[in-house]
C-alpha cells in the first residue's frame, strides 16, 4: 500500500473474520486471535491481540468499485468488480469450491460507460444493483439476479460455439433514462428498496416489490451523494454533500431531519450493531466522528406514519413537531494509525470499526457513551436497552465509600449516644482514633478538666496558648533518669502542658502513663510501650518491656540499650544504628538517649538568662510513623515554650493541609477542624462522618449545611428513614440557641380549612376584669375548631370529639397532650379516633371501629423495620 493510493476496506457480512482491502490490488485478509496464527506465519498486527493473514491477492486494474456478497452459501466472499467499461465481475480471490457457479459470471449494459457504484442486496442476497454514467439512450440504474441464466447442471452440457450461444443475461430493472447515477445502495427492509444518488442534486427511492409500476420517491437537495439507509430503521438515510451530511427520513423527504457540519467529508455509513449511530471520514483526518442520532427513530402519532391525505398544514404541523425532538451528540475518536484513507464497521461484533491508513490496519472499538446513575446501586445503560445494575461484592472489593457508608447506616453509625461506640462501627483507624478522641475530649471538658475552652471538644491549640502576651510561663524541671543517674534531661511543666498531656492520653507523671505503657504493651506494641516508658525516664522499664518481647532483634536492641555510657564511641555508634532498626519508636528511643546530656553538664543550678543550649531533639518528632498524640506529648514534655508552640503550630498547618484526620487533636471542633475535615472529605468523599462529626461535635454556627443536606439525600436515597430522623435530632439538640423545632404537620378543620391547633393569642394574659374564665380543665381540651367553632371529627371507640380527653388515655387532646390523646386516621377510610384507643382496638380487630366501614386499617401498613 503506497501512500497517496486511494484505498477502501469492506468487511465481509457473512464470514466474520474476512475482510478485503482494495486499491492498486484487491487483497483478502483472515483475523484471527495471535495465539492461533501458525509459526513463522506472516501476518499483519491489527490489534493487541489479533493479526490478519493475506489469503489472496489480484490486480484491480480497471476496478472502480468493488462490494462483498452476502450469499451464506458461499465458502469464501464471493465480490462483485465494477469496471470503467461498465462491466461488472463475480470473482473469489481465494481458488475454492464454487457451489453456486457464480464465480466468472460479467454482467454488461447496453452501452460502455463508467461503472460508479455497486451494491449486493442482504436481504435477498441474489439481487445486484450497479450505477452507471449518463447515456442518452440507456439507464443509468440496472439491477442483475445472479441467478438468472444458470444452467440446472453446467457440468452435463458442452459448452455451445459462439454463433450458438445463448443471449447475454438482462437486468430485472433499470431506472433514470438518460441520467447519472454516483451511488446505489440497498436497505435492510424487506420491501426491496433501493436509494440512489442521481444527478449530483438527487436521492431516489425505488421501490421495486412491483417491477411494471415502480414507486418513486424524490428529494432535491445538494447534499446527495453516499446516500445509504440504517440497518435498523429502513427509512432513515444519510448523505453527504458540500461541508455536511444530512439525516432524512424518508416519511417526510422534503427536508432533512438533521444537517450535520462535517467539512470535506469522504465517506459515512451506519453501525450495523448500534441503533443511530453513523460514523463519518473527513479527508486527511486522523479521527472518526461519531454522529449519536437522539430520538431519530420514535414514530411520531404513536408509531404510525404521517397520512399523506392529511391536510398539508397539519403534517407541516406535526412534521415541525416531530423535528424539535430530534438532536444529535457528537465526538471524535482516534483509532492511533495515523491519517485515514477509509473505515468499514464490522456486521456483527458491537461497534467495532477496520480502519485504513497508508501502511496500517488497525482494529479498533468504539467505546460506548455509557449514561450512568445512582439508585440502589450503580446503573448504566449497556446498550441494545439493557440496564446493568453494579453488584454488592464489587463495591466491596474495590472498598467503595458509598457502600462503606451504607453498611454503617445500617448500625446507627454515629449515633449511638457514647462517642466511643461509634469507634468500632466506623471500621476504619483513622475515624476510630477521632472518636475516641471527641469521646476523651468532652470528658475532659465536663469533669472540669479543660475550662473556658470555646469549643466542646478543644485540641492541643486550644489549650495551649501561645507564650508571651496573656500566655503561660513553663517551669523548667531537671530530672535524673532514674535507672541510669549518668543520665540527665530537661523537663517543661505548666498547667496548659498538663493539659495537653491529658488530650494526648498521657497524663502528667509516671503514675497516669504507667497504664498507657501496659495497654501498650498488652495490644501487643512492646516498641510503643518501650519508647513511652524510656519517654518518662523508666529505662528499666523499657529494657524488660523489649527482654520479654517474643522478636529475637528487639532482645538485642535491649542488650545495646542496656550498654549505654558516655563514651563517644557508644554515642556516635548508636546514632548510626537508629535508622537501620525497623520501628519507628525504635529509632526515636536511641535519638532520644543519644541526646540526653550527662549529669556533669547540669551540676549548676539552672540559669535560664545564660542557660546551655537545649539538646536537639528533632530527630524524635521527625519520626513521623509515630502517632501523633506520642509525638505532640514527647514535645510537650521536652521543648522549651516558643519551640513547642511553633512545633505544634507548623504542625497542625500541615494536618489541615493534608486533610489527615489526626490533626484534630491539634485543632479541635473548631473553625480549623471544619476546614481539616473539608480537605479530608474533599479526599475521602464520606460525606456522611463529616455530617455526623457536624451535627454531633461542631456549635450550630459552623455546621456546614452542605454536609447534612447532602447526607440527609443520600439517607433519602436508601430510605433509611430511622437514620434521618436521628440525624435530625442531633442537629437540633446541637443547636442550644433554638426555641424548638416548629411544627411540620397540623391537623386541619374540614370546614374552614384553618389549624386546629389553639391559636397563639390564647396564652395571652386575659384582662383583669374579665368576665367567666373558662375553668382550668376546659383550658386544656377542645372539642370544636377554634376559628369556625364547628364540631371536631368523633373518635371510633368512645364517640367522643377528638381533642377532649381520651378515656384511659392519661391526657388531654390538647397542645402539648401525650401521644395517647392524639389524633389518628386512616388515609383509606377517614376514619380514625384518639391514637391510644386505635392501638386498642387494632389490638383485637383488623377492620376499621366504625360499624358502616369493612376497610382493614392495620393491614394497609407496611410492617416496622425497626
Amino acid at each position: 500500500m503506497m501512500a497517496g493510493t486511494k484505498l477502501d476496506v469492506i468487511w465481509s457480512p457473512v464470514h466474520l473474520d474476512k475482510f478485503i482491502i482494495w486499491g492498486p490490488d484487491i487483497t483478502l485478509y483472515e483475523v484471527a486471535r495471535l495465539k492461533d496464527i501458525e509459526k513463522k506465519t506472516a501476518y499483519t498486527q491489527i490489534s493487541s491481540t489479533r493479526g490478519a493473514t493475506v489469503l489472496a491477492s489480484q490486480s484491480a486494474s480497471g476496478v472502480r468499485c468493488v462490494d462483498i456478497s452476502a450469499i451464506a452459501e458461499q465458502p469464501d466472499p464471493l465480490l462483485a468488480l465494477g469496471h470503467s467499461n461498465g462491466r461488472v465481475s463475480l470473482t473469489s480471490l481465494k481458488q475454492t469450491y464454487d457451489p453456486l457457479g457464480l464465480v466468472g459470471r460479467e454482467f454488461v449494459p447496453r452501452y460502455p460507460r463508467l461503472c460508479n457504484s455497486v451494491s449486493w442486496s442482504h436481504v435477498e442476497t441474489n439481487l445486484l444493483s450497479v450505477a452507471l454514467e449518463k447515456h442518452r439512450s440507456d439507464h443509468c440504474i440496472l439491477v442483475w439476479d445472479v441467478n438468472r441464466g444458470l444452467l440446472p447442471d453446467e457440468s452435463t452440457i458442452e459448452v455451445a460455439s459462439p454463433s450458438t450461444s445463448s443471449e447475454p443475461a438482462r437486468p430485472i430493472a433499470e431506472m433514470g433514462l438518460s441520467e447519472t447515477c454516483h451511488n446505489v445502495s440497498w436497505t435492510n427492509s424487506p420491501d426491496r428498496t433501493l436509494l440512489a444518488s442521481m444527478n449530483m442534486k438527487y436521492i431516489k427511492i425505488f421501490d421495486l416489490r412491483d417491477l411494471s409500476n415502480k414507486a418513486v420517491m424524490v428529494t432535491t437537495t445538494r447534499h446527495c451523494y453516499g446516500a445509504c439507509a440504517d440497518p435498523f430503521s429502513p427509512w432513515q438515510i444519510a448523505s453527504r454533500g458540500d461541508g455536511c451530511v444530512c439525516v432524512w427520513d424518508a416519511r417526510a423527504f422534503d427536508r432533512p431531519l438533521l444537517t450535520l457540519s462535517v467539512p470535506s467529508a469522504t465517506k459515512i455509513q451506519w453501525c450495523p450493531t448500534r441503533r443511530n449511530l453513523l460514523m463519518s471520514l473527513q479527508r486527511d483526518s486522523t479521527t472518526l466522528r461519531l454522529h449519536d442520532i437522539q430520538q431519530a427513530n420514535n414514530d411520531y402519532k404513536n408509531g404510525q406514519p404521517t397520512d399523506l391525505q392529511a391536510p398539508a398544514m397539519a403534517v407541516e404541523a406535526e412534521l415541525e413537531e416531530y423535528s424539535r425532538g430530534v438532536s444529535v451528540i457528537e465526538r471524535d475518536v482516534t483509532p492511533g494509525c495515523g491519517r485515514l484513507a477509509s473505515f468499514s464497521w464490522h456486521p456483527a461484533h458491537a461497534v467495532r470499526t477496520l480502519c485504513v491508513a497508508p501502511g496500517t490496519i488497525t482494529d479498533y472499538t468504539v467505546c460506548e457513551r455509557v449514561t450512568c446513575s445512582w439508585g440502589s446501586g450503580l446503573v448504566w445503560s449497556a446498550g441494545g436497552g439493557a440496564l446493568k445494575l453494579m453488584k454488592d461484592d464489587f463495591y466491596e472489593a474495590i472498598d467503595d465509600i458509598s457502600f462503606k457508608m451504607r453498611r454503617r447506616a445500617l448500625t446507627d453509625y454515629g449515633l449511638k449516644p457514647d462517642m466511643w461506640q461509634n469507634a468500632d462501627l466506623a471500621d476504619d483507624e483513622a475515624l476510630g482514633g477521632l472518636w475516641h478522641f471527641l469521646a476523651l475530649s468532652k470528658s475532659l471538658v465536663e469533669d472540669g478538666c479543660i475550662r473556658n475552652s470555646p469549643w466542646r471538644h478543644p485540641g492541643v491549640c486550644t489549650v495551649l496558648r501561645a507564650p508571651g502576651d496573656g500566655g503561660y510561663r513553663s517551669e523548667l524541671v531537671p530530672s535524673l533518669l532514674p535507672d541510669l543517674p549518668s543520665r540527665r534531661v530537661t523537663l517543661y511543666r505548666s498547667a496548659e502542658r498538663t493539659r495537653a498531656l491529658q488530650l494526648c492520653g498521657w497524663g502528667w507523671g509516671w503514675e497516669n502513663a504507667g497504664a498507657g505503657v501496659e495497654r501498650a504493651e498488652a495490644e501487643g506494641t512492646p516498641c510503643r510501650a518501650a519508647a513511652l516508658a524510656a519517654f518518662h525516664l523508666r529505662l528499666r522499664t523499657a529494657l524488660d518491656i523489649l527482654a520479654r518481647a517474643a522478636a529475637p532483634q528487639l532482645r538485642v536492641v535491649a542488650l545495646a540499650l542496656a550498654g549505654l555510657s558516655e563514651e563517644r564511641l557508644w554515642r556516635e555508634s548508636l546514632s548510626a544504628a537508629a535508622p537501620a532498626l525497623p520501628d519507628a519508636y525504635l529509632r526515636a528511643l536511641l535519638h532520644f538517649l543519644a541526646a540526653s546530656s550527662s549529669a556533669q553538664q547540669h551540676a549548676a543550678p539552672p540559669d535560664l538568662s545564660a542557660h546551655a543550649a537545649p539538646p536537639d531533639l528533632s530527630a524524635v518528632l521527625n519520626e513521623t510513623e509515630m502517632r501523633l498524640e506520642d509525638r505532640v506529648a514527647f514535645a510537650c514534655m521536652y521543648l522549651s515554650d516558643a519551640r513547642l508552640h511553633e512545633y505544634i503550630q507548623q504542625s497542625a498547618e500541615q494536618l489541615v493541609q493534608r486533610g489527615d484526620l489526626a490533626g484534630i487533636l491539634l485543632t479541635g471542633m473548631g473553625a480549623s477542624g471544619v476546614t481539616l475535615l473539608q480537605r479530608w472529605l474533599e479526599n475521602t468523599g464520606d460525606v456522611q462522618s463529616a455530617a455526623l462529626l457536624a451535627a454531633r461535635c461542631l456549635p450550630a454556627d459552623l455546621i456546614p449545611t452542605a454536609w447534612l443536606d447532602s447526607y440527609r439525600c443520600i439517607l433519602d436515597s436508601w430510605q433509611l428513614w430511622w437514620a434521618r430522623c436521628a440525624l435530625d435530632t442531633w442537629v437540633s439538640q446541637n443547636d442550644s440557641n433554638a426555641e424548638g423545632v416548629p411544627r411540620q404537620v397540623s391537623v386541619a378543620c374540614t370546614y374552614c380549612g384553618k389549624s386546629v391547633a389553639a391559636p397563639a393569642g390564647q396564652n395571652r394574659p386575659r384582662p383583669a376584669f374579665a368576665r367567666l374564665p373558662p375553668p382550668a380543665a376546659k383550658m386544656k381540651q377542645i372539642s370544636s375548631c377554634p376559628n369556625c367553632r364547628k364540631p371536631l371529627p368523633r373518635c371510633g371507640v368512645c364517640l367522643l370529639h377528638l381533642g377532649t380527653g381520651a378515656a384511659g388515655a392519661g391526657g388531654g387532646g390538647g397542645a402539648g397532650a401525650s401521644f395517647a390523646g392524639w389524633f389518628s386516621w386512616c388515609v383509606a377510610c377517614r376514619h380514625g379516633g384518639h391514637a391510644h384507643h386505635m392501638a386498642g382496638w387494632f389490638k383485637e380487630h383488623s377492620e376499621c371501629p366504625v360499624s358502616s366501614c369493612s376497610c382493614r386499617c392495620s393491614s394497609l401498613d407496611a410492617p416496622d423495620r425497626h
